[in-house]
Protein backbone atom coordinates (compact mmCIF):
# COMPACT_ATOMS: atom_id res chain seq x y z
CA UNK A 1 0.00 0.00 0.00
CA UNK A 2 1.01 3.49 -0.71
CA UNK A 3 1.44 5.96 1.84
CA UNK A 4 -1.69 8.04 0.61
CA UNK A 5 -3.95 5.37 1.19
CA UNK A 6 -2.91 4.84 4.83
CA UNK A 7 -3.13 8.07 5.57
CA UNK A 8 -6.72 8.06 4.19
CA UNK A 9 -9.22 5.48 5.72
CA UNK A 10 -12.05 5.37 3.35
CA UNK A 11 -15.57 6.93 3.75
CA UNK A 12 -17.34 3.73 5.12
CA UNK A 13 -15.03 3.06 7.68
CA UNK A 14 -14.61 6.99 8.59
CA UNK A 15 -18.97 6.97 8.49
CA UNK A 16 -18.86 3.91 10.83
CA UNK A 17 -16.21 5.46 13.51
CA UNK A 18 -18.61 8.55 13.50
CA UNK A 19 -22.00 6.61 14.05
CA UNK A 20 -19.87 4.53 16.99
CA UNK A 21 -18.84 7.89 18.57
CA UNK A 22 -22.18 9.18 18.34
CA UNK A 23 -23.76 5.68 19.83
CA UNK A 24 -21.42 6.29 22.92
CA UNK A 25 -21.81 9.46 23.15
CA UNK A 26 -25.31 8.85 24.05
CA UNK A 27 -25.02 6.12 25.95
CA UNK A 28 -22.51 8.17 28.38
CA UNK A 29 -24.77 10.96 28.62
CA UNK A 30 -28.13 8.52 29.71
CA UNK A 31 -25.57 6.58 31.66
CA UNK A 32 -24.70 9.90 33.73
CA UNK A 33 -28.07 11.03 34.00
CA UNK A 34 -29.04 7.81 35.49
CA UNK A 35 -26.55 8.11 37.79
CA UNK A 36 -27.07 11.21 39.30
CA UNK A 37 -30.61 10.41 39.47
CA UNK A 38 -29.91 7.57 41.94
CA UNK A 39 -27.84 9.77 44.04
CA UNK A 40 -25.82 12.42 43.83
CA UNK A 41 -21.98 11.39 45.02
CA UNK A 42 -22.74 8.48 42.94
CA UNK A 43 -23.36 10.41 39.75
CA UNK A 44 -20.31 12.07 40.39
CA UNK A 45 -18.11 8.79 40.90
CA UNK A 46 -19.81 7.27 37.86
CA UNK A 47 -19.58 9.94 35.85
CA UNK A 48 -16.12 10.49 36.62
CA UNK A 49 -14.97 6.98 35.96
CA UNK A 50 -16.74 6.87 32.86
CA UNK A 51 -15.16 9.74 31.37
CA UNK A 52 -11.47 8.21 32.81
CA UNK A 53 -12.42 4.91 30.60
CA UNK A 54 -13.75 6.82 27.26
CA UNK A 55 -10.87 9.50 27.40
CA UNK A 56 -8.10 7.02 27.85
CA UNK A 57 -9.94 4.43 25.48
CA UNK A 58 -11.67 7.04 22.79
CA UNK A 59 -9.75 10.18 23.05
CA UNK A 60 -10.75 10.74 19.50
CA UNK A 61 -14.01 10.54 20.59
CA UNK A 62 -14.30 12.51 23.16
CA UNK A 63 -15.32 16.31 20.84
CA UNK A 64 -18.13 14.29 19.93
CA UNK A 65 -19.29 13.31 23.58
CA UNK A 66 -19.14 16.79 24.65
CA UNK A 67 -21.14 17.96 21.68
CA UNK A 68 -23.63 15.84 22.18
CA UNK A 69 -23.99 16.51 25.99
CA UNK A 70 -24.21 20.11 25.76
CA UNK A 71 -26.89 19.45 23.21
CA UNK A 72 -28.79 16.37 24.34
CA UNK A 73 -28.53 16.01 28.14
CA UNK A 74 -31.72 17.59 29.17
CA UNK A 75 -33.64 16.04 27.28
CA UNK A 76 -32.69 12.56 29.02
CA UNK A 77 -32.76 14.77 32.35
CA UNK A 78 -36.65 15.34 31.15
CA UNK A 79 -37.25 11.39 31.46
CA UNK A 80 -35.88 11.01 34.71
CA UNK A 81 -38.46 14.56 35.89
CA UNK A 82 -41.38 12.44 37.08
CA UNK A 83 -39.00 10.55 39.33
CA UNK A 84 -36.85 13.33 40.99
CA UNK A 85 -38.97 15.09 43.37
CA UNK A 86 -36.25 16.58 44.90
CA UNK A 87 -35.00 20.32 43.23
CA UNK A 88 -31.40 19.79 44.47
CA UNK A 89 -31.43 16.15 42.74
CA UNK A 90 -32.90 17.56 39.69
CA UNK A 91 -30.27 20.63 39.57
CA UNK A 92 -27.86 17.98 40.00
CA UNK A 93 -28.96 16.28 36.87
CA UNK A 94 -28.37 18.98 35.00
CA UNK A 95 -25.05 19.38 35.66
CA UNK A 96 -24.14 16.27 34.49
CA UNK A 97 -22.24 17.78 31.06
CA UNK A 98 -20.28 19.95 32.96
CA UNK A 99 -18.75 17.02 35.27
CA UNK A 100 -18.22 15.15 31.91
CA UNK A 101 -16.65 18.06 30.48
CA UNK A 102 -14.01 18.85 33.37
CA UNK A 103 -13.17 15.35 33.59
CA UNK A 104 -12.21 14.47 30.09
CA UNK A 105 -10.52 18.17 30.15
CA UNK A 106 -8.71 17.04 33.69
CA UNK A 107 -7.14 14.15 31.37
CA UNK A 108 -5.98 15.75 28.69
CA UNK A 109 -4.57 18.89 30.37
CA UNK A 110 -2.66 16.26 32.30
CA UNK A 111 -1.63 14.67 28.54
CA UNK A 112 -0.65 18.20 27.52
CA UNK A 113 2.79 17.14 29.20
CA UNK A 114 3.58 13.91 27.21
CA UNK A 115 6.64 13.45 24.90
CA UNK A 116 4.11 13.40 21.83
CA UNK A 117 3.06 16.30 22.61
CA UNK A 118 5.59 18.31 23.04
CA UNK A 119 6.92 17.80 19.51
CA UNK A 120 4.06 19.10 18.04
CA UNK A 121 5.17 22.96 18.30
CA UNK A 122 2.51 24.72 16.38
CA UNK A 123 0.35 23.34 19.35
CA UNK A 124 2.24 24.61 22.06
CA UNK A 125 1.45 28.37 22.11
CA UNK A 126 -2.23 27.61 22.30
CA UNK A 127 -1.32 24.96 25.27
CA UNK A 128 0.12 27.61 27.15
CA UNK A 129 -2.20 30.36 26.20
CA UNK A 130 -5.66 28.07 27.96
CA UNK A 131 -3.44 27.48 31.28
CA UNK A 132 -2.62 30.84 31.69
CA UNK A 133 -6.27 31.53 31.04
CA UNK A 134 -7.78 28.79 33.43
CA UNK A 135 -5.04 30.05 36.24
CA UNK A 136 -6.54 33.66 35.53
CA UNK A 137 -10.12 32.21 35.66
CA UNK A 138 -9.15 30.13 38.34
CA UNK A 139 -7.79 33.59 40.41
CA UNK A 140 -11.36 35.61 40.24
CA UNK A 141 -13.25 32.27 41.06
CA UNK A 142 -11.60 32.44 44.39
CA UNK A 143 -11.95 36.41 44.55
CA UNK A 144 -15.78 36.07 43.63
CA UNK A 145 -16.51 33.15 46.25
CA UNK A 146 -14.49 35.36 48.98
CA UNK A 147 -16.11 38.34 47.92
CA UNK A 148 -19.16 36.89 47.24
CA UNK A 149 -21.81 34.15 47.53
CA UNK A 150 -19.57 30.12 46.49
CA UNK A 151 -22.41 29.66 44.62
CA UNK A 152 -22.82 32.04 41.93
CA UNK A 153 -18.95 32.33 41.86
CA UNK A 154 -18.99 28.03 40.71
CA UNK A 155 -21.91 29.22 38.45
CA UNK A 156 -20.03 31.69 36.14
CA UNK A 157 -16.78 29.94 36.65
CA UNK A 158 -18.58 27.51 34.85
CA UNK A 159 -19.58 29.47 32.00
CA UNK A 160 -16.27 31.27 31.78
CA UNK A 161 -14.07 27.95 31.65
CA UNK A 162 -16.09 25.82 29.28
CA UNK A 163 -15.08 27.58 25.52
CA UNK A 164 -11.40 27.25 26.89
CA UNK A 165 -11.97 23.51 28.24
CA UNK A 166 -13.73 22.58 24.79
CA UNK A 167 -11.04 24.33 22.88
CA UNK A 168 -8.06 22.65 24.84
CA UNK A 169 -9.74 19.55 24.67
CA UNK A 170 -10.39 19.65 20.65
CA UNK A 171 -7.25 20.93 19.65
CA UNK A 172 -5.08 18.51 21.76
CA UNK A 173 -7.40 15.42 20.39
CA UNK A 174 -6.96 16.58 17.31
CA UNK A 175 -3.70 17.52 16.56
CA UNK A 176 -2.87 13.37 17.69
CA UNK A 177 -5.62 11.79 16.30
CA UNK A 178 -7.75 11.93 13.17
CA UNK A 179 -11.18 13.35 13.81
CA UNK A 180 -13.65 13.77 11.06
CA UNK A 181 -16.53 15.39 11.93
CA UNK A 182 -18.25 15.04 8.63
CA UNK A 183 -21.48 12.77 9.43
CA UNK A 184 -21.68 13.30 13.15
CA UNK A 185 -22.46 17.02 12.01
CA UNK A 186 -24.63 15.90 9.66
CA UNK A 187 -26.65 13.49 12.10
CA UNK A 188 -26.48 16.54 15.01
CA UNK A 189 -27.91 18.93 12.55
CA UNK A 190 -30.62 16.64 11.26
CA UNK A 191 -31.89 15.44 14.64
CA UNK A 192 -31.74 19.17 15.96
CA UNK A 193 -33.56 20.37 12.97
CA UNK A 194 -36.20 17.73 12.83
CA UNK A 195 -36.63 18.51 16.71
CA UNK A 196 -37.22 22.14 15.75
CA UNK A 197 -40.31 20.86 13.30
CA UNK A 198 -42.08 18.35 15.78
CA UNK A 199 -41.81 20.55 18.84
CA UNK A 200 -43.12 23.81 16.66
CA UNK A 201 -46.15 21.86 14.86
CA UNK A 202 -47.05 19.84 18.06
CA UNK A 203 -46.18 21.72 20.82
CA UNK A 204 -46.49 20.73 24.55
CA UNK A 205 -48.31 17.41 22.92
CA UNK A 206 -44.42 16.58 21.38
CA UNK A 207 -42.64 17.55 24.60
CA UNK A 208 -45.60 15.08 26.95
CA UNK A 209 -43.97 12.33 25.51
CA UNK A 210 -40.96 12.32 26.83
CA UNK A 211 -41.84 14.38 30.15
CA UNK A 212 -40.53 17.78 29.20
CA UNK A 213 -44.03 19.58 29.89
CA UNK A 214 -42.76 18.50 33.55
CA UNK A 215 -39.32 19.74 32.94
CA UNK A 216 -40.25 23.09 32.12
CA UNK A 217 -43.10 23.13 35.30
CA UNK A 218 -40.10 22.98 37.18
CA UNK A 219 -38.48 26.01 35.96
CA UNK A 220 -41.59 27.90 35.74
CA UNK A 221 -42.16 27.17 39.45
CA UNK A 222 -38.91 28.16 40.11
CA UNK A 223 -39.42 31.25 37.86
CA UNK A 224 -42.77 31.76 40.13
CA UNK A 225 -40.91 31.28 43.63
CA UNK A 226 -38.32 34.62 42.15
CA UNK A 227 -41.41 37.15 41.29
CA UNK A 228 -40.59 36.78 37.57
CA UNK A 229 -44.07 36.70 36.36
CA UNK A 230 -45.35 38.74 38.78
CA UNK A 231 -43.13 41.36 37.84
CA UNK A 232 -43.76 40.81 34.40
CA UNK A 233 -47.30 41.33 35.37
CA UNK A 234 -46.52 44.80 36.76
CA UNK A 235 -44.48 45.82 34.22
CA UNK A 236 -46.28 44.69 30.88
CA UNK A 237 -49.80 43.55 31.88
CA UNK A 238 -48.91 39.64 30.89
CA UNK A 239 -50.66 37.35 32.46
CA UNK A 240 -49.83 33.77 32.75
CA UNK A 241 -52.43 31.49 32.01
CA UNK A 242 -49.92 28.32 31.41
CA UNK A 243 -46.45 26.35 30.35
CA UNK A 244 -47.21 26.84 26.80
CA UNK A 245 -47.31 31.04 27.73
CA UNK A 246 -44.09 30.75 29.35
CA UNK A 247 -42.56 29.31 25.95
CA UNK A 248 -44.00 32.43 23.76
CA UNK A 249 -42.84 35.80 22.75
CA UNK A 250 -42.89 38.16 20.32
CA UNK A 251 -41.36 38.12 16.92
CA UNK A 252 -37.51 38.11 17.41
CA UNK A 253 -38.20 38.74 21.24
CA UNK A 254 -38.35 42.60 20.50
CA UNK A 255 -41.15 45.23 20.34
CA UNK A 256 -39.94 46.97 17.67
CA UNK A 257 -42.96 45.15 15.51
CA UNK A 258 -45.56 46.32 17.86
CA UNK A 259 -49.01 44.63 17.45
CA UNK A 260 -48.24 43.89 14.15
CA UNK A 261 -47.14 39.89 14.66
CA UNK A 262 -49.07 37.78 17.14
CA UNK A 263 -47.17 36.38 19.47
CA UNK A 264 -45.22 33.17 18.76
CA UNK A 265 -44.41 29.88 20.38
CA UNK A 266 -40.80 29.74 20.86
CA UNK A 267 -39.03 26.48 20.64
CA UNK A 268 -36.72 25.21 23.62
CA UNK A 269 -34.80 22.46 21.85
CA UNK A 270 -33.39 19.60 23.45
CA UNK A 271 -31.35 21.72 25.70
CA UNK A 272 -34.80 23.19 26.88
CA UNK A 273 -32.91 27.37 26.22
CA UNK A 274 -34.17 28.64 22.92
CA UNK A 275 -31.00 31.62 23.18
CA UNK A 276 -28.77 27.99 23.57
CA UNK A 277 -30.66 25.86 21.08
CA UNK A 278 -30.75 29.01 18.13
CA UNK A 279 -26.67 28.73 18.57
CA UNK A 280 -26.40 25.13 18.30
CA UNK A 281 -28.59 24.92 14.85
CA UNK A 282 -26.59 28.00 13.81
CA UNK A 283 -23.06 26.96 14.21
CA UNK A 284 -24.04 23.28 12.74
CA UNK A 285 -25.64 24.82 10.04
CA UNK A 286 -22.95 27.48 9.00
CA UNK A 287 -20.59 24.31 9.70
CA UNK A 288 -22.10 22.25 6.75
CA UNK A 289 -22.44 25.37 4.54
CA UNK A 290 -18.61 25.68 4.37
CA UNK A 291 -18.58 22.03 3.38
CA UNK A 292 -20.88 22.60 0.85
CA UNK A 293 -23.95 21.20 2.14
CA UNK A 294 -26.82 23.26 1.93
CA UNK A 295 -30.49 21.42 2.60
CA UNK A 296 -30.00 21.14 6.45
CA UNK A 297 -28.82 24.80 7.18
CA UNK A 298 -31.56 25.99 4.90
CA UNK A 299 -34.16 23.85 6.83
CA UNK A 300 -32.75 25.21 10.27
CA UNK A 301 -33.55 28.54 8.83
CA UNK A 302 -37.18 28.86 9.35
CA UNK A 303 -36.63 27.40 13.16
CA UNK A 304 -34.24 29.88 13.65
CA UNK A 305 -36.72 32.52 13.04
CA UNK A 306 -39.28 30.95 15.02
CA UNK A 307 -36.99 31.46 17.44
CA UNK A 308 -35.98 34.29 17.33
CA UNK A 309 -32.41 34.59 18.72
CA UNK A 310 -30.83 38.17 16.66
CA UNK A 311 -27.57 37.04 17.27
CA UNK A 312 -27.76 33.05 16.31
CA UNK A 313 -29.72 34.51 13.37
CA UNK A 314 -26.80 36.95 12.51
CA UNK A 315 -24.00 34.27 12.88
CA UNK A 316 -26.14 31.65 9.78
CA UNK A 317 -26.70 35.04 7.49
CA UNK A 318 -23.01 35.75 8.08
CA UNK A 319 -22.20 32.42 6.84
CA UNK A 320 -24.07 32.35 4.47
CA UNK A 321 -23.49 35.58 3.08
CA UNK A 322 -19.50 34.85 3.42
CA UNK A 323 -20.01 31.38 2.38
CA UNK A 324 -21.50 33.35 -1.58
CA UNK A 325 -19.17 35.92 -1.38
CA UNK A 326 -15.64 34.16 -0.76
CA UNK A 327 -13.36 33.30 -3.73
CA UNK A 328 -9.26 31.94 -2.73
CA UNK A 329 -8.22 35.32 -4.85
CA UNK A 330 -10.39 37.58 -2.28
CA UNK A 331 -10.31 35.91 0.97
CA UNK A 332 -8.43 38.94 2.49
CA UNK A 333 -11.54 41.34 1.40
CA UNK A 334 -13.62 38.55 3.16
CA UNK A 335 -12.18 38.56 6.16
CA UNK A 336 -12.30 42.61 6.11
CA UNK A 337 -16.42 42.50 5.32
CA UNK A 338 -16.69 40.03 8.63
CA UNK A 339 -15.37 42.46 10.68
CA UNK A 340 -16.75 45.25 9.44
CA UNK A 341 -20.31 43.85 9.43
CA UNK A 342 -20.00 42.74 12.88
CA UNK A 343 -18.69 45.59 13.92
CA UNK A 344 -21.60 47.79 12.42
CA UNK A 345 -24.23 45.21 13.83
CA UNK A 346 -22.80 46.21 17.26
CA UNK A 347 -22.88 49.78 16.65
CA UNK A 348 -26.13 50.19 14.83
CA UNK A 349 -27.86 47.19 17.67
CA UNK A 350 -26.06 49.78 20.94
CA UNK A 351 -27.15 52.78 19.45
CA UNK A 352 -30.51 51.38 18.80
CA UNK A 353 -30.95 50.19 22.44
CA UNK A 354 -29.40 53.16 24.18
CA UNK A 355 -32.08 55.26 22.26
CA UNK A 356 -34.75 52.87 23.67
CA UNK A 357 -33.30 51.97 27.05
CA UNK A 358 -33.22 48.37 25.87
CA UNK A 359 -31.81 46.11 28.78
CA UNK A 360 -28.91 44.44 26.97
CA UNK A 361 -27.40 48.21 26.51
CA UNK A 362 -27.99 49.19 30.18
CA UNK A 363 -26.22 45.87 31.67
CA UNK A 364 -23.46 46.66 29.01
CA UNK A 365 -22.98 50.26 30.07
CA UNK A 366 -22.95 49.17 33.40
CA UNK A 367 -20.16 47.15 33.19
CA UNK A 368 -17.73 49.44 31.52
CA UNK A 369 -18.59 52.15 34.85
CA UNK A 370 -17.66 50.14 37.40
CA UNK A 371 -14.87 48.62 35.21
CA UNK A 372 -13.72 52.07 35.05
CA UNK A 373 -14.25 52.71 38.52
CA UNK A 374 -12.12 49.19 39.80
CA UNK A 375 -10.10 47.54 36.91
CA UNK A 376 -8.92 45.02 39.06
CA UNK A 377 -12.45 43.11 39.24
CA UNK A 378 -14.92 42.54 41.37
CA UNK A 379 -14.40 38.06 41.19
CA UNK A 380 -17.14 36.16 39.00
CA UNK A 381 -20.26 35.85 40.18
CA UNK A 382 -20.71 39.06 41.30
CA UNK A 383 -23.37 40.50 38.65
CA UNK A 384 -24.99 38.65 35.31
CA UNK A 385 -28.13 37.14 34.76
CA UNK A 386 -27.28 34.17 36.41
CA UNK A 387 -26.50 35.72 39.68
CA UNK A 388 -28.08 36.31 43.03
CA UNK A 389 -27.11 40.21 42.55
CA UNK A 390 -29.20 40.64 40.07
CA UNK A 391 -32.63 39.39 41.28
CA UNK A 392 -33.72 42.51 42.48
CA UNK A 393 -33.00 45.04 39.51
CA UNK A 394 -35.27 47.83 39.49
CA UNK A 395 -35.17 48.30 35.39
CA UNK A 396 -37.18 51.66 35.81
CA UNK A 397 -34.48 53.26 37.83
CA UNK A 398 -32.03 51.55 35.37
CA UNK A 399 -33.52 53.30 32.37
CA UNK A 400 -33.57 56.65 34.49
CA UNK A 401 -30.26 56.55 35.01
CA UNK A 402 -28.98 55.56 31.88
CA UNK A 403 -27.08 52.25 33.27
CA UNK A 404 -27.77 49.41 35.69
CA UNK A 405 -27.18 48.53 39.39
CA UNK A 406 -25.10 46.13 38.02
CA UNK A 407 -23.68 44.45 34.55
CA UNK A 408 -26.26 42.27 33.01
CA UNK A 409 -27.60 40.98 30.04
CA UNK A 410 -24.02 42.09 28.05
CA UNK A 411 -21.46 38.77 28.35
CA UNK A 412 -18.30 41.72 27.56
CA UNK A 413 -20.14 43.97 30.21
CA UNK A 414 -20.19 41.52 32.69
CA UNK A 415 -16.49 40.04 32.05
CA UNK A 416 -15.18 43.22 32.38
CA UNK A 417 -16.82 43.97 36.25
CA UNK A 418 -16.09 40.27 37.07
CA UNK A 419 -12.62 39.43 35.69
CA UNK A 420 -11.54 43.27 35.17
CA UNK A 421 -7.95 43.93 33.19
CA UNK A 422 -7.55 40.33 33.50
CA UNK A 423 -10.60 39.92 30.72
CA UNK A 424 -8.12 40.88 28.49
CA UNK A 425 -6.31 37.30 28.79
CA UNK A 426 -9.92 36.00 27.67
CA UNK A 427 -10.50 38.64 24.90
CA UNK A 428 -6.72 38.28 23.39
CA UNK A 429 -7.38 34.54 23.26
CA UNK A 430 -10.60 35.59 20.84
CA UNK A 431 -8.62 37.96 19.05
CA UNK A 432 -5.48 35.57 18.74
CA UNK A 433 -8.38 32.70 17.83
CA UNK A 434 -9.59 34.93 14.71
CA UNK A 435 -5.97 36.30 13.79
CA UNK A 436 -4.62 32.89 13.31
CA UNK A 437 -7.76 31.26 11.45
CA UNK A 438 -8.00 34.24 9.06
CA UNK A 439 -4.05 33.53 8.30
CA UNK A 440 -4.68 29.94 8.13
CA UNK A 441 -7.48 30.44 5.44
CA UNK A 442 -5.06 33.02 3.33
CA UNK A 443 -2.13 30.06 3.45
CA UNK A 444 -4.39 27.03 2.77
CA UNK A 445 -8.00 27.98 1.36
CA UNK A 446 -9.88 25.41 3.87
CA UNK A 447 -13.19 26.72 4.11
CA UNK A 448 -13.34 25.17 8.08
CA UNK A 449 -11.16 28.51 9.09
CA UNK A 450 -13.40 30.73 7.18
CA UNK A 451 -15.64 29.23 9.23
CA UNK A 452 -13.58 29.71 12.00
CA UNK A 453 -12.97 33.06 11.86
CA UNK A 454 -17.15 34.30 10.98
CA UNK A 455 -18.12 32.08 14.06
CA UNK A 456 -15.47 34.15 16.74
CA UNK A 457 -15.93 37.49 15.01
CA UNK A 458 -19.79 37.16 14.88
CA UNK A 459 -20.29 35.76 18.57
CA UNK A 460 -17.60 37.70 19.86
CA UNK A 461 -19.69 40.83 18.43
CA UNK A 462 -23.07 39.40 19.69
CA UNK A 463 -21.27 38.82 22.96
CA UNK A 464 -20.97 42.78 23.61
CA UNK A 465 -25.12 42.99 24.23
CA UNK A 466 -25.73 39.05 24.76
CA UNK A 467 -24.56 36.80 27.45
CA UNK A 468 -25.24 33.62 26.35
CA UNK A 469 -23.03 34.76 23.37
CA UNK A 470 -19.59 33.93 25.63
CA UNK A 471 -21.66 32.47 28.63
CA UNK A 472 -23.85 29.46 26.71
CA UNK A 473 -21.72 26.34 26.38
CA UNK A 474 -23.53 25.92 22.70
CA UNK A 475 -22.43 29.17 21.61
CA UNK A 476 -18.74 29.86 22.59
CA UNK A 477 -18.14 26.22 23.73
CA UNK A 478 -19.27 24.71 20.95
CA UNK A 479 -17.75 27.08 18.40
CA UNK A 480 -14.49 26.15 20.19
CA UNK A 481 -14.95 22.72 19.97
CA UNK A 482 -15.35 23.39 15.93
CA UNK A 483 -12.15 25.74 15.74
CA UNK A 484 -9.94 23.64 18.40
CA UNK A 485 -10.96 20.44 16.06
CA UNK A 486 -9.86 22.24 12.46
CA UNK A 487 -6.57 23.85 14.20
CA UNK A 488 -5.18 20.41 15.36
CA UNK A 489 -6.10 19.00 12.29
CA UNK A 490 -3.89 21.35 10.78
CA UNK A 491 -1.24 20.48 13.05
CA UNK A 492 -1.53 17.19 13.07
CA UNK A 493 -1.09 16.97 8.81
CA UNK A 494 2.12 19.53 9.38
CA UNK A 495 3.53 17.39 11.56
CA UNK A 496 2.91 13.91 9.60
CA UNK A 497 4.02 16.04 6.26
CA UNK A 498 7.23 16.75 8.25
CA UNK A 499 7.82 13.55 9.73
CA UNK A 500 7.46 11.83 6.07
CA UNK A 501 9.92 14.53 4.32
CA UNK A 502 12.20 13.53 7.06
CA UNK A 503 11.86 9.81 6.52
CA UNK A 504 12.11 10.16 2.87
CA UNK A 505 15.50 12.54 3.81
CA UNK A 506 16.41 9.69 5.68
CA UNK A 507 16.80 7.24 3.02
Amino acid sequence: MTDAVLARPSTDMLRSDALFHLAVAFLAIITSVAAFAVWTPFGFAATFLLMIVLTVSLPAGIPIVIACAFLFQNLVVAWFTPFVPDDTTFDALRGANFVILMTAFGLFAAASFQNRVRALQDLRPWLLFSFLLCGVIGIYLLLGAVRGGPKDAVIYFRNTITPVACFHIAILAASLYRIDLRTCMMWLCAVAVGYGYLEQIFRMDFLGLFHGDLYIQRGLKEQIEAGVWEKALRETGFVLRGLEDTMTATFFNTAFFGDALPRIFRNGGPNFHPISYAYALSLLSSWLLFRGRWLLPLAAFPVLLVIGSKGAAFLLTMALASRLFYRPSRAGLTLAGVVLLAATWTAAATLYGARHGDYHVLGLIAGIRDFLANPLGQGLGIGGNLSSTSLNLDWDRAQGEGAAAVPVESAVGVMLYQMGIGSAVFFGFLAALAKTTGRRLMETGNPDFLFAFVAIVTISANAVLQEEAFFSPLALGFCLLLVGVSLGTQIREKHVRGERAELRTQL
